[in-house]
């Protein structure tokens, strides 16, 4: 097989970045800005492998695209935070300007699962850095993204307003989704990516201060390891493994999206995942729920 070509976002706490740093997978990796554009990289044969949020992979799946889902790798990765007053959540949305990246993000899903008993108003950005300048210049009171979203607008004033693992229990923020042919045309060099990825969500999930380290020098906003340290604390939930709950999370979610109208049935799960390679290489109980001291 020729190189494999890798999709990831910016996002700190994906094993892609130490991957790439250590130089352990020898593949062309191309960043992404959105879920959705590596969905169309996927539809344009540009990408054979990514890391995407599982909603816009489902997504892509209700656009004839034949991707499925061979491993996990964090959970819980949505944070609200904002300048509220009350304690109560969902009720401090309340009458509140929310940011959130595009529609389909599992951000936004998750979002507007809320806005049947809450009223408040939801503005998608097609980009994160956005949201943050527009919660720096007051335009929006609150922000619903990722871990790294929600430090950097602790500096100016927000505030976590509920618990990343009480917004969604087990939801999939991420995930490792290929081309649904390569389970029988390369499944020795997915096998070999997949050790290699359980190996960066152990270092992510057990020597934060050393995986903060790392990744702080090769930040394009330049944060240091502290601040590093902080997003990865913030929903400290690393594993490669497919587990019953991640599973079950993930279908609720696609529940969800029909519900929305983002796409027009639930596939079921041997739709979604193919957990034959994940659970010959990781048999044992999901480290997911055994969040290791900082």
């Amino acid at each position: 097989m020729r190189k494999m070509r890798i999709g990831y976002l910016s996002t700190l706490y994906h094993t892609s970045h130490i991957l790439r740093i250590k130089r352990v997978v020898d593949a062309e990796w191309r960043v992404f800005g959105t879920g959705m554009e590596i969905i169309s990289a996927f539809e344009t044969n540009k990408i054979d492998l990514a890391y995407i949020g599982l909603t816009p992979a489902i997504v892509g799946m209700q656009r004839g695209l034949d991707v499925v889902c061979i491993a996990g790798g964090h959970v819980e990765g949505t944070v609200i935070a904002g300048r509220v007053e009350k304690e109560d959540f969902p009720e401090n949305l309340e009458g509140k300007s929310v940011g959130v990246p595009a529609k389909g993000s599992i951000h936004d899903v998750i979002l507007r699962s809320f806005s049947e008993d809450v009223s408040f108003e939801i503005r998608n950005y097609p980009w994160a850095e956005m949201i943050l300048d527009d919660f720096i210049d007051r335009k929006i009171d609150i922000i619903c993204g990722t871990p790294n979203l929600a430090v950097l607008a602790k500096m100016y004033g927000a505030r976590v307003m509920v618990s990343p693992s009480e917004v969604w229990p087990w939801n999939p923020s991420y995930g490792i989704v290929v081309k649904r042919e390569l389970l029988d045309e390369s499944q020795g060099d997915l096998r070999d990516f997949l050790i290699k990825h359980e190996w960066g969500t152990n270092i992510l999930r057990e020597s934060r201060e050393l995986s903060a380290r790392i990744l702080s020098k090769y930040m394009r906003h330049e944060l240091d390891s502290a601040t590093v340290k902080e997003i990865l604390n913030m929903s400290p939930k690393y594993c490669a493994s497919l587990p019953e709950e991640y599973i079950e999370s993930t279908i609720k979610l696609t529940e969800l999206m029909v519900q929305l109208g983002y796409v027009e049935g639930a596939p079921r799960p041997h739709e979604i995942f193919c957990l034959d390679i994940i659970s010959d290489i990781h048999p044992q109980k999901e480290h997911y729920s055994s969040s290791a001291s900082p």
